[in-house]
């Protein structure tokens, strides 16, 4: 799963559980989707990232037989936009991929011009692309009273967001776990809401946020929820 925070786009590989084969869909934090299940050409094509009107594959081959490469899609076509084979990438900046070949000793870089797929070699400024992503971080302090009174289980988690503060944690349902959600003031607690629940074990990572966007991964991984804070 990969995140343009500038331009508010999620993509998200997924494999054929028989015959190991990428699909990959694009969608907008608003649930509109730019690219549905769209197969790779070959199960050794993985997400790299994505940008704007364009998505990033990657497929290894520093030490194996399979051969090394880059491939760009431009999303609204659907089409391939360009395939280098042979080379590696070593760093995605804002419209330009930065790659070396293969075969050639390192030292020599090139440049991808991902609206184009232009392959260049001169050297020009680079700008790193924007990544405002956040996650949650275990809390090690004292519990404030307002969330005392909520038997979680194992770990607390918290994360400031503007002037609120956002609490994630478990509790146990039955013989299951639910992933909870609380938002606070620094002395109350404002609103509480179960994100996933029927769990079989423990999260460990809860949730990420982007801007003022909550993404959350089901237990399976199979499903993607989004919540505006």
């Amino acid at each position: 799963m990969e995140v343009d925070t500038v331009n508010n786009l999620l993509a998200v590989e997924s494999r054929n559980q028989t015959d190991t084969l990428p699909y990959f869909s694009v969608i907008d934090f608003e649930g509109l989707t730019h690219i549905d299940h769209m197969a790779a050409e070959a199960k050794e094509w993985t997400l790299e990232g994505v940008q704007g009107d364009y998505l990033i594959l990657k497929r290894f081959g520093d030490y194996s037989p399979i051969q090394a490469g880059i491939q760009i899609i431009h999303i609204p076509s659907r089409t391939v936009l360009c395939t280098h084979l042979e080379y590696i990438i070593k760093e995605v900046y804002t419209e330009y991929i930065v790659a070396r070949h293969r075969l050639i000793p390192s030292g020599i870089d090139y440049l991808i011009h991902i609206p184009t797929g232009n392959l260049m070699v001169q050297h020009i400024p680079l700008a790193y692309c924007v990544r405002d992503i956040n996650y949650p971080v275990p809390y090690q302090g004292q519990v404030p009273k307002f969330m005392q009174t909520i038997d979680f289980t194992d770990q607390l988690w918290l994360q400031p967001h503007r002037d609120l503060f956002l609490w994630s944690y478990h509790t146990i349902q039955g013989s299951k776990y639910a992933l909870n959600l609380s938002i606070s003031t620094k002395t109350e607690l404002l609103d509480s809401k179960i994100m996933l629940n029927d769990l079989d074990k423990l999260i460990p990572q809860p949730y990420f946020t982007v801007k003022d966007y909550i993404f959350i991964l089901s237990g399976d991984k199979m499903k993607i929820s989004t919540y505006l804070v």
